[in-house]
């Protein structure tokens, strides 16, 4: 795990502090918009927060 340089991309893979993967869909008017796994509705977060909170999955 890798801390992030640049902003989200869509499909990238991050986990939180407690080991919940998300996947980006979209970055937009600094909101990032994500699914957790084995949730069907989108979650949205400001860009500073979710930059915070969660570590970017390299495959």
């Amino acid at each position: 795990m890798t801390k992030p340089t640049g902003n989200p991309t869509p499909n990238a893979r991050y986990q939180d502090a407690s080991g919940a993967m998300v996947t980006v869909h979209s970055v937009q008017f600094n909101r990032v918009t994500f699914y957790r796994d084995g949730y069907s509705s989108p979650c949205k977060q400001p860009l500073e927060s979710f930059m915070r909170e969660f570590t970017e999955i390299k495959p």
